[in-house]
């Protein structure tokens, strides 16, 4: 499979050059900004003039050029049913020591309500002479101004953020109309409203600088304007594009893709009713085994889970091992099925103070089978009683629980392979449909879409619908993908042998006994905390509240104990932290910890004067050398 998928990412990869989707090169390391000035003009009409001098530093000898991105277009932030557009006109290149030749193209993104617009300088058959190259860019940018009652404003990310290079030293002069009234700069990656170490006005020039801006910071500056001094000082704003205005498709193509689709599915629907099918022993009942010296022929199991008997107990395995087999996943449920199995059997303590959930070790011996020792061991590096671990997702960074969860699935996978009930084991993180091959093949979708516009949209020009006609050929193509990936899915599923059948034939009807079973219906010896005994399986199977509801009447008629002894905190039944709540925050408490959050930049009309920060200008973007 991984050799498969060698392959096709290679072949996508080739496509991709042979359309003219050449990859960027990134920057070198070494690349430096070794000075960048930003000269801004306003003019009455409220036109922005920029002119940019770059003086760029190549790490390596070899290189061509660099490019400029600058935002073209963004969410409108004080409305989001509105785009802005910063629409960017005269654009002239000059350097002293390179070649000057530039292309531009626009990119987006976004579900095309942002753009960037891309100025790539230099020429592919000749190369930077040296490591120092001087680059002068001029372009002039409407809708770049923001209006106020008593003032006009530019309120401006200079340099951008998406700078590959460090900025060494950056200084920004910018000229209005009548002066500026007042300036403010800030610098730091998006959020920072850290000032700038230099921001003056002198003559009527706003003057601002920074120096030491490494890949992810950047300079905004705002710059106070006469009220009146400055016509056209409102944002442009647009509607965002339609889905069919941002993929350039028409509604016959849409319909005929959906038809290709849909007929491509009832493909994969067919292969999932009759392909990939367990086996079971020939002549036997459901969930058993055929005598010992007797055989029993292998055949395709036909049998609907309604024609699977209830059954009274589960089988001899731990729960997190038939929560593998019964569904083909191994996630978080099952990492807190045995976490609680663990408690139960006298392996940890749950405490519980209202707002915190813990869990303490009380005997490390308790934890018998390989995937349960690895799971005590991530928990409690240490294995001394006492130790505890708050019950709760990791911060940013913190993968402590993440880690202990993630030994515990390597480690049960292992030992089911061991048992031999799978002809194919399940893919590793499941083998659900739509988590694994639906998702697959969108992204081979992706890769083709972006493959027949590319090829088409080299030959045919935009009149003559090159992208959609590239999409119209991508579309077998897609509904070939389409099939592959669920056929992929169902597969990552396993396909378990005669006696992997048999054993998930008993999970299937223990599952049905706590799924229909009744208070007073339920078989246990008097005195047993039978919610205790069965409620591993019940986070197992999903059904923690469902069970804690038919054992509460037993609570209340005095035949099971009240809380279970496992547990330390609140009444167990009104703490409002039970069964399923139980489940839910263990298993949560396994998730990946949160990535650190981030905001782009964005335009809009709030006042850079009133809590401005680095990144909330308009403008931005970034470069980098090729």
């Amino acid at each position: 499979m991984r050799r498969a998928l060698g392959v096709v990412v290679t072949m996508l990869v080739a496509v991709l050059a042979l359309a003219g989707f050449a990859l960027p090169a990134a920057a070198d390391p070494g690349d430096e900004i070794r000075n960048f000035t930003i000269e801004y003009t306003v003019t009455p009409d409220g036109v922005l003039q920029v002119k940019e001098t770059i003086d760029y530093h190549f790490g390596t000898t070899g290189r061509h050029g660099i490019y400029r991105d600058l935002v073209t277009r963004e969410p409108y932030v004080d409305d989001d049913s509105k785009d802005q557009e910063y629409q960017v006109s005269n654009i002239h290149v000059s350097s002293p020591n390179a070649s000057a030749k530039f292309t531009d193209t626009t990119t987006e993104s976004n579900k095309g309500r942002y753009s960037v617009q891309r100025i790539k300088i230099g020429s592919a058959n000749d190369t930077v002479p040296g490591t120092d190259a001087t680059y002068v860019i001029t372009y002039d940018v409407r809708g770049a101004l923001r209006h106020f009652a008593d003032h006009s404003e530019l309120y401006w990310d200079a340099t951008g953020r998406s700078w590959d290079a460090t900025i060494q030293n950056v200084r920004v002069e910018v000229s209005v109309p009548q002066g500026v009234t007042k300036v403010e700069c800030f610098i730091g990656t998006v959020g920072s409203n850290q000032n700038c170490p230099s921001s003056t006005i002198t003559g009527g020039k706003g003057v601002l600088g920074a120096t030491q801006l490494e890949s992810g910071n950047q300079l905004t500056i705002v710059a106070g304007i006469t009220a009146g001094a400055v016509r056209n000082d409102t944002p442009i704003l647009v509607d965002p594009p339609s889905w069919m205005e941002r993929n350039g498709l028409s509604w016959l193509q849409v319909i005929a893709s959906a038809v290709v689709t849909a007929l491509a599915a009832a493909v994969a629907a067919l292969y999932a009713k009759l392909g990939n099918k367990d086996q079971r022993y020939a002549g036997m009942p459901p969930g058993t085994f055929p005598p010992d010296g007797v055989s029993s022929q292998p055949v395709k199991d036909d049998l609907s889970t309604d024609q699977i008997p209830v059954a009274f107990a589960p089988p001899r395995i731990p729960v997190a091992e038939g929560g593998l087999l019964i569904d083909a996943k191994a996630t978080t449920v099952e990492t807190a099925a045995t976490l609680i199995d663990m408690a139960v059997r006298g392996g940890v303590r749950i405490d519980n103070d209202g707002s915190t959930q813990k869990a303490v070790l009380l005997n490390p011996a308790a934890a018998t089978a390989p995937h349960e020792q690895a799971l005590m061991s991530g928990l409690f590096p240490t294995l001394q009683p006492g130790s505890e671990v708050v019950l709760e997702r990791g911060a940013v960074g913190d993968h402590t629980m993440r880690r202990a969860h993630d030994a515990m699935i390597a480690a049960l996978r292992e030992q089911v392979k061991a048992r031999q009930w799978y002809l194919r084991m399940p893919r590793a993180g499941g083998g659900s449909v739509f988590k694994n091959g639906f998702g697959c093949a969108c992204m081979a979708m992706i890769g083709i879409w972006v493959v027949g516009a590319g090829l088409f949209g080299v030959i045919g020009s935009a009149a003559t619908g090159g992208a959609g006609r590239g999409i119209v050929v991508a579309i077998p193509v897609i509904a070939v993908v389409v099939a592959i990936g669920i056929w992929v899915g169902i597969r990552g599923r396993g396909q378990r042998n005669p006696a992997g059948r048999a054993v998930a034939d008993q999970l299937i009807g223990f599952r049905k006994y706590l799924a229909t079973a009744e208070a007073d219906q339920l078989r246990f010896e008097e005195g047993e905390d039978i919610f205790s005994k069965y409620l591993p399986w019940a986070i197992a199977f999903g059904l923690a509240d469902r069970w804690q509801k038919v054992c509460e009447q037993l609570v209340a008629a005095g035949r099971i104990p009240p809380d279970p002894y496992w547990y330390s905190g609140p009444s167990y039944y009104t703490s409002g932290w039970t069964a399923g709540a139980v489940g839910s925050t263990l298993a949560h408490s396994f998730d990946p910890p949160p990535t650190p959050s981030g905001s782009g930049s964005g335009g809009g009309s709030s006042s850079g004067f009133s809590g401005g920060f680095s990144g909330g200008g308009g403008g931005g973007g970034g470069g980098g050398s090729w």
